[in-house]
């Protein structure tokens, strides 16, 4: 099913207005595409009742400028009756000249959403990127345990009784926890 409507302007006359295809059929949005063939143009684009039911244009009036192409997006709600026929009407030359095109809105047949990997919400990250956290991780139990060690030694060297007992035994316990980490 095609997602866009071309309506050209000005291609044989003044005003003049085809559409391509002549008639359209969608399941969801769809884009109308105002070709101007010929000298700016004031166009209105507008739904009828029944159409308007589930679809809507934002702004109606456009301008096109000369050899330009103007895109009139048409919102289709997800929900809603279906199928639903209307038509879509373009106006040009302030009335003068007029383009009905019959638009049909059925049923989706396939659903609108997309399968995404939970892998994609996670921050991927190359070694480049590494945050310098990351990189320092791994040398921090061995950071712990060398000051551990180190503690232990100052203890028993410079401190006396049962505090120096006490404080080599904590320092005893973080190198023990640390070399764990390591392997």
């Amino acid at each position: 099913m095609s997602r866009t409507l071309t309506v050209h302007l000005n291609r044989e006359r003044i005003h003049g207005l085809d559409a391509d295809p002549t008639a359209l059929e969608v399941e969801r949005s769809f884009a109308v595409d105002l070709v101007n063939h010929g000298t700016a143009s004031h166009v209105h684009v507008h739904l009828d009742d029944d159409l308007s039911r589930v679809a809507s244009v934002g702004d109606g009036n456009h301008y096109v400028a000369k050899d330009a192409t103007e895109t009139v997006p048409v919102s289709v709600a997800p929900d809603g009756p279906r199928p639903v026929e209307g038509t879509l009407d373009v106006v040009a030359g302030y009335g003068a000249e007029r383009i009905e095109i019959p638009v049909r809105v059925t049923e989706a047949t396939e659903p609108q959403g997309v399968d995404v990997d939970e892998s994609l919400a996670e921050v991927q990250r190359t070694d480049d990127e590494a945050s310098l956290a990351d990189r320092l991780r791994p040398a921090v139990p061995a950071t712990v345990a060398v000051v551990g060690v180190l503690c232990a030694v100052l203890a028993l060297l410079f401190v006396n009784g049962y505090a120096a007992l006490a404080l080599a035994l904590v320092a005893a316990a973080c190198t023990a926890g640390s070399w764990y980490a390591v392997r």
